[in-house]
């Protein structure tokens, strides 16, 4: 039996807080109805399938072992962010509650969880509760938290600080470790998670020792990259799978080295084997009734946020469609932005800049659309056989769905770094794409440094890159093509936004100098590196989404794709 790969929101949950109902947006991988589920809980401020994908390998390789799989967005952070609502301790401890009642519906009942990050102390209530059968901790981090919980007026002072960027904690040592524990590894510019919530953050160090201390009965397994982790499971009693790891520059975590990640992978797997393959508990614990599942939220400012997924080359594709409110007689609006990341970025991406650019745009009057290219974030396929030339498909078959299901005409890509080659792609191939904004463009790779050791993975040769798998076909597709001068023939207008630090650099330079000699390019410097700064991003997306209305508002309402001057 093949995997149903589906995307949907939770409704609105209740609270008991006191505080605003929020939104959930949920993957599900549905194998069999009569298979357990595994719920796979992750760090705060990252999305359900992280920066290099690997909760989304964790969840295709438990599918294709036959089993449910469950991810998701906590409230308040990534896809789950869209509604506007904050993220609170009793918003994700209700999330995690509603992903196990709806998990023990859609198989067999069973159900075990797999957390990291803030999802690690999910599990650990959620097992204390009974409410889980068992579940793996991957790198909790106790050790953070206990340090943490030592300082409680410095706690008290984070609560008070609301909603604030990873950067702005790092001054000091106490909120640094504590940011580390939450996220699910260090944090590293100039790929940073996007913002937390610091009141979550100093609630998480007070919950911590009670719920970890609270395992010594429980069915879990502890994977650890350091030793506090290795003595707090022996003193709890619970078994240990460790993964070595030796930091560095370019691997500063776990997360980005090929080994240490396949070793996670592989004690995941071998725990929920084990469990699965004793009989199940006599009485299965209870859950609350089932949660609403829907395809349209609302958004803070009446916005209407979508699920809207497709199909390219035979795979399904997951996106997310932000609309600005009702279309005026229900004709499509003027132009439509498409996020495009960089390589291997996904669509919520770095400091959350793909839900920043959804609700900015729907601030203009412009609506956005971002989905993850086959083998990317949370879609169907792998990253091993990724190419622009796919991406550039994939991108086709979205603006296809997009005009049928009468959103647009016109479009815009958004292309982040490396991004930056598909919009010119785009821009050149595809009629109905009529501008480009490009953050921080990338359009060359130097190819310094040794040649890369090759691997067979997924059927092809591939070089290890980032933890994850590149095919040889990348460089291949890559190499020789002049993404400049697909730019320059196309004749679209162009945004370039760079971050005031990288623009002294050699690839900043050339294109710097292109945008002075071009009358419809437009350039905008703002704050930060490559990536920007928190600060930088919040320039970025209202320069990117009032650039593209005001575009939008020049193009005529009949005017005909066919009609453009573009020279494709």
């Amino acid at each position: 039996m093949g995997t149903e790969l589906s995307q949907f929101f939770l409704a609105p949950h209740p609270l008991t807080d006191g505080t605003h109902p929020a939104t959930t947006c949920m993957v599900q991988h549905r194998t069999d109805p009569a298979a357990p589920t595994v719920v796979l809980l992750t760090g705060l401020g990252v999305s359900m399938s992280e920066p290099r994908y690997l909760w989304a390998i964790l969840a295709r390789e438990l599918a294709g072992r036959g089993l449910n799989v469950l991810q998701y967005d906590h409230p308040g952070q990534g896809d789950s962010s869209l509604a506007g609502r904050p993220a609170t301790p009793d918003s994700v401890r209700t999330a995690a509650r509603s992903a196990i009642a709806l998990a023990r519906r859609i198989g067999s009942g069973r159900v075990v969880t797999v957390g990291y990050g803030l999802g690690n102390l999910l599990v650990a209530e959620l097992l204390r509760s009974g409410e889980a059968e068992a579940g793996v901790l991957v790198c909790p981090g106790t050790g953070r938290y206990q340090a943490a919980a030592r300082l409680p007026e410095a706690l008290t002072a984070l609560a008070g600080r609301g909603r604030v960027a990873p950067d702005e904690l790092q001054d000091d040592d106490g909120a640094a470790a504590l940011l580390d524990a939450v996220v699910g590894e260090p944090y590293q510019p100039p790929q940073p998670a996007g913002p937390v919530d610091a009141a979550l953050l100093a609630a998480a160090a007070v919950a911590a020792e009670e719920a970890f201390a609270g395992l010594r009965d429980a069915r879990a397994l502890v994977v650890a990259a350091d030793q506090e982790d290795r003595d707090h499971a022996r003193r709890t009693g619970l078994p240990v799978r460790g993964i070595d790891h030796e930091p560095t520059t370019w691997a500063p975590s776990w997360h980005w080295s090929s080994e240490p990640r396949r070793a996670v992978l592989d004690a995941v797997l071998g725990f929920v084997h084990d469990v699965l393959a004793d009989p199940a508990p006599r009485e299965l614990p209870t859950s609350g009734p089932p949660p609403t599942v829907t395809a349209t939220v609302p958004g803070p400012r009446g916005d209407r946020i979508s699920s809207l997924n497709l199909t390219s080359g035979g795979e399904r594709l997951l996106g997310v469609l932000h609309e600005p409110g009702p279309r005026p007689g229900g004709a499509p609006r003027p132009v439509c932005l498409v996020y495009e990341p960089g390589n291997p970025g996904q669509r919520v991406d770095i400091h959350e800049c793909g839900p920043a650019l959804a609700h900015a745009g729907a601030a203009h009057g412009v609506p956005v659309f971002r989905y993850d290219s086959r083998g990317m974030g949370v879609s169907d396929g792998s990253f091993t056989h990724s190419t622009w030339s796919r991406r550039l498909e994939d991108l086709t078959a979205a603006v296809t769905r997009l005009r049928s299901a009468g959103v647009a005409e016109h479009f815009v890509v958004v292309g982040n770094s490396a991004g930056a080659r598909l919009a010119a792609m785009a821009a050149h191939a595809l009629p109905e794409v009529t501008g480009a904004a490009l953050w921080g463009p990338i359009l060359s790779e130097d190819g310094e440094g040794p040649a890369p050791r090759l691997r067979r993975v997924d059927g092809t040769l591939a070089a290890e890159w980032c933890g994850l798998w590149q095919g040889v076909a990348y460089n291949r597709d890559d190499r020789g093509r002049d993404y400049l001068r697909l730019l320059h023939d196309s004749a679209v207008p162009v945004l370039v936004v760079y971050g005031d630090e990288e623009t002294g650099e050699d690839n900043a330079r050339t294109m710097l100098a292109e945008t002075a000699r071009h009358p419809a390019w437009q350039l905008s410097v703002v704050h930060g590196s490559h990536g920007f700064s928190a600060r930088g991003l919040a320039e970025a997306v209202r320069t990117t989404a009032g650039w593209a209305a005001a575009f939008g508002e020049r193009i005529l309402p009949d005017a005909s794709l066919g009609g453009t001057a573009h020279d494709r």
